[in-house]
């Protein structure tokens, strides 16, 4: 009897130090898995600036090889997690699904590499919606999306004062970043080869472009705020980090953008307005309004790529990387109250999913 209750208590402690381990590696898991994406994403931008410049590629340049490396850390990260997860025992189903999308995303990811080769081989340069481009994109945002869910229920299983909704805003900007990169592929007009035309046809790219654009952007940073309820400072973050990518990997290493850039940082001021109405007003559904504003600002938020799609529809003009900036001028000043009015509309979409999503993850 006696020998019974010392195995009991000793084994209760020895279980809740094993759970609490295995999330910890879990958790570092969904970090690694989020981060490396965030590297792919970002050595994936870059990489189409230098096509656009037309500068020589070769297989390790600097943004494949950043692209190689981020890679390497979500295959790490979805490692750990699985290791993480098989020491779980009462909470392994909580986690499974962030486990089962990334170990699909992870299979996606390192498969579109021999399958691009393969391409290569057979076809000579492909373009940006491509069979194996595609796959990479969407391997990058289903590995994102189970990163970005394991961090949250570690969150939710936890400590809501926990450094975890602080990398929750790790987690949300890979998720952004290639989410965009599923909708460019489908609206921009980079996928004309030799052998295949996988550009979208141009009306559909453009209204496509209009509706699901806004739509990431406010599920983004609204979820960002809700998660964090009555705290500033989350959703302008989680902005601003987006802005800086941008800069990094789409504007300065075009020499003709580089000016572009204070231009672009005027995406600042919706964000933080946006924060602002969320987490200092008393407005009801202050969201809408804030989610809203988001959206609406999209069409400066996706400079300058955007720019290639609405010129296929307005101007059927060749748009030379120079170029850019008056295109980009003269087509905001015939559709820019369309756009504004579109965006709006269609955040509200985004909104209404952020708000049932972060209600999962705080409650």
């Amino acid at each position: 009897m006696i020998t019974d209750t010392m195995t009991i208590s000793i084994s209760k402690p020895c279980e809740t130090f094993l759970k609490t381990k295995s999330e910890i590696i879990f958790l570092i898991g969904s970090i690694l898995t989020s981060l490396g994406i965030l590297l792919v994403t970002v050595g994936g931008s870059w990489d189409i600036t230098n096509h656009l410049l037309s500068k020589p590629e070769t297989f390790f340049s600097p943004p494949h090889a950043l692209m190689y490396f981020g890679v390497a850390v979500s295959l790490s990260g979805a490692v750990l997690s699985f290791i993480g997860w098989k020491n779980l025992q009462k909470s392994r189903d909580s986690y499974f699904l962030s486990l089962k999308i990334k170990l699909i995303g992870i299979g996606l990811l390192t498969g579109a590499g021999p399958l691009d080769f393969f391409w290569h081989s057979y076809f000579g340069l492909d373009g940006l919606l491509s069979p194996p481009h595609f796959t990479l994109i969407t391997g990058m945002f289903l590995c994102s999306v189970g990163g970005m869910i394991g961090i949250s229920r570690y969150l939710k299983f936890n400590n809501s004062q926990s450094i975890a909704k602080y990398l929750l805003i790790l987690a949300v900007i890979p998720v952004w970043l290639s989410a965009s990169g599923i909708i460019s592929s489908l609206s921009l007009p980079f996928s004309s080869t030799d052998f295949f035309e996988f550009n979208p046809e141009p009306t559909f790219a453009a209204v496509f472009a209009t509706i699901v654009y806004p739509i990431v952007m406010a599920f983004i940073l609204v979820s960002s705020s809700k998660v964090n309820p009555g705290r500033f400072g989350y959703l302008s973050t989680t902005g601003a980090f987006y802005i800086l990518i941008m800069i990094l990997s789409a504007l300065l290493p075009n020499p003709v953008l580089v000016d572009a850039v204070p231009f672009y940082l005027l995406n600042l001021v919706p964000f933080v307005l946006a924060d602002v109405i969320i987490n200092k007003s008393k407005i009801k559904k202050s969201h809408y309004i804030a989610g809203a504003m988001i959206g609406s600002s999209f069409i400066f938020s996706y400079f300058p790529l955007i720019t290639y799609t609405y010129n296929e529809v307005m101007f059927h003009r060749l748009v030379w990387p120079s170029m850019i900036p008056l295109i980009y001028s003269e087509f905001i000043v015939v559709i820019f109250p369309m756009l504004i009015a579109c965006g709006a509309v269609s955040s509200l979409i985004g909104t209404l999913i952020a708000v049932k999503v972060s209600r999962r993850i705080i409650l």
